[in-house]
């Protein structure tokens, strides 16, 4: 029992190895060139994904500004300065339900 127990943090990653300072094996500079092409291509991709993204929410506010547009147009058409709206805040209730008052 004199032993001290291991734990996930006793193992030895490259950082705290320090593999990094090591000097680069001969040879190596291909597996860095192709390792760089990946992840820039990755990038490349993710990039174009954002900017796909970032279309589609535009489209889509768009869309809604337009809808908006519409409606509002339909609400300030419909309402006349002269009409008489009628005051249903008296009803008690109807068939059992509440009523309530809604003005357009």
């Amino acid at each position: 029992m004199g032993s001290k127990r291991r734990t996930v943090s006793d193992i030895k990653t490259a950082l705290r190895a320090k593999v990094r300072s090591k000097p680069r094996v001969r040879g190596s500079e291909f597996l860095e060139m192709f390792i760089l092409e990946k992840n820039k291509a990755r990038l490349e991709q993710e990039k174009e994904n954002i900017d796909k993204k970032r279309d589609q929410v535009t489209n889509d506010i768009q869309f809604i500004d337009d809808e908006l547009e519409d409606l509002q147009g339909t609400v300030e058409g419909s309402r006349n300065p002269g009409s008489k709206t009628v005051d249903r805040s008296n009803n008690k209730k109807a068939n059992g339900l509440k009523t309530m008052t809604m003005d357009y």
